[in-house]
């Protein structure tokens, strides 16, 4: 029997990846910050490295994620670039 890997769901375009494609988003006090390794606790959000999935993170992505507004001044970096 051999063992699925999980998969994660991009908060910008919301389609289902390996966590590999994606980059994880964690809230802390200090606003959201990028996980590279993805060691932080607590609730993360998961998006492409793709400013299309970027746009619909800031739209609504993060805010549905962790339910509450996010204003793009509460962002670490984007994933890209």
């Amino acid at each position: 029997m051999s063992r699925s890997r999980p998969l994660r769901t991009c908060v910008g375009c919301r389609r289902v990846d390996d966590p590999g494609a994606l980059r994880r988003y964690v809230r802390t006090g200090h606003g959201l910050v990028l996980d590279e390794d993805r060691r932080v606790p607590g609730r993360g959000a998961w998006v492409h490295p793709d400013p299309r999935c970027w746009d619909g993170a800031l739209r609504g992505g993060f805010a549905r994620s962790f339910r509450t507004p996010i204003r793009p001044d509460q962002i670490d970096r984007p994933p890209f670039g």
